[in-house]
């Protein structure tokens, strides 16, 4: 098996977990909670810094407007296929690994440990504020021979192994959408997860117009009601030890578009 990394904070999100982060006291409305916030500066630019946040949605379909902090001279979210629907009764992120918040030019001192106000602003919910708790520069990579998704580790399928590939449908249902995977040459294999890698087994990630929505253990999941119009819905493939699959130079993903009324 052929392994390279790309230098990044792609994983910075769980390491933040698996440290023991006490994240401070959570922002929340009747419909919506914000926990777990965190800001990474980078080395290779002391002035900017990554923001990553869990949201959950008690509530109806709602979509996230913007995200800002007021310590900072520039506030812009990153890439995104649309618009950043959260699903009803769901959980979606702010992740390394897809939409996340990028902070510029920032007041203060950014010392590891310290904490800053940020706002995230929703159609429905209103803006609820929270403070992000500093953590240790990352290093970012450069993805972009990956596109949004690229970001962390690849396990870059060799010769002779499983070559993965996927297929995604998504029908209607009374309690929102359920997304189906179609895989050739992987199987699903929660009871391996934080194992070691066995070619053609793994776990998926999934993300609704670029937000993470979290990740899969089975081939059938299913998400909330979705405000009305057009999203995007992809799927990507890791194997157990958390890196990306690649076949030749590309991702093992796949995309539908759905429409909700």
């Amino acid at each position: 098996m052929k392994a390279r990394k790309i230098l990044s904070f792609g994983m910075l999100l769980g390491a933040s977990f698996a440290a023991g982060i006490v994240f401070l006291t959570p922002a929340k409305s009747p419909q919506i909670l914000l926990t777990n916030a965190t800001a990474a500066p980078l080395k290779t630019d002391p002035n900017q810094l990554s923001v990553f946040v869990k949201i959950e949605n008690a509530g109806q379909p709602d979509t996230l407007l913007s995200a800002s902090s007021p310590e900072a001279e520039t506030s812009t979210l990153s890439e995104r296929h649309g618009p950043l629907a959260v699903p009803a009764g769901g959980t979606a992120s702010l992740a390394a690994d897809g939409v996340f918040l990028q902070l510029s030019n920032l007041s203060g001192s950014l010392d590891d440990g310290r904490t800053l106000p940020i706002s995230l602003t929703f159609a429905h919910a209103g803006t609820l504020t929270t403070r992000a708790r500093i953590i240790a520069p990352q290093t970012k990579g450069d993805a972009s021979n990956y596109g949004l998704f690229g970001i962390g580790d690849i396990c870059q399928v060799s010769e002779g192994e499983p070559a993965p590939s996927i297929a995604l449908e998504a029908t209607k249902s009374e309690t929102g959408w359920t997304v189906s995977v179609t895989s050739e040459d992987f199987e699903f294999t929660p009871n391996l997860v934080d194992g070691p890698h066995v070619p053609g087994t793994g776990h998926g990630h999934i993300y609704l117009n670029g937000l993470k929505l979290g990740r899969l253990y089975s081939a059938d999941t299913a998400i909330g009601h979705l405000p009305p119009g057009q999203h995007e819905i992809r799927v990507t493939l890791s194997t157990n030890d958390h890196r990306a699959y690649v076949v030749g130079d590309v991702p093992v993903t796949a995309s539908i578009r759905i429409h909700s009324d």
